[in-house]
C-alpha cells in the first residue's frame, strides 16, 4: 500500500502535467488568435511587404520548446528532479 508521501508525489506529478499542458493551450490559442490577426493587418495594409511569416516563424520556435517543456515526459522529470533536490536539503539541514 502506497504511503501518504507517495501519494502526494503521484498527485503532484499529476497536478503539474495538467498545468503545463493548460499553459500550452492557452499559448496556443494565443498563437492563432494574435497571428490571425496580424495576418489580415499585414495582408489588409501592406500586402506587398510580407512581414508576418518572420512572425510565425519565430513564436512558432517558441511554441515548439513550449510543447517540447510540456510533454508527460519532461514534466514528471522535472517535478523528480525538485522531489531530489528538496531530499537533499533535507538531509543537508538535518546534518
Amino acid at each position: 500500500m502506497p504511503s501518504a508521501l507517495e501519494n502526494f508525489k503521484k498527485a503532484w506529478k499529476e497536478l503539474e502535467v495538467e498545468e503545463e499542458r493548460n499553459a500550452f493551450k492557452v499559448h496556443l490559442a494565443s498563437y492563432i488568435i494574435v497571428n490571425s490577426f496580424l495576418i489580415f493587418v499585414n495582408l489588409y495594409s501592406s500586402s506587398n511587404k510580407l512581414w508576418f511569416p518572420w512572425i510565425l516563424f519565430g513564436w512558432g520556435i517558441g511554441l515548439a520548446f513550449h510543447y517540447l517543456g510540456s510533454r508527460e515526459e519532461a514534466v514528471i522529470n522535472g517535478v523528480e528532479n525538485r522531489i531530489a533536490m528538496i531530499e537533499h536539503r533535507m538531509k543537508k539541514n538535518k546534518k
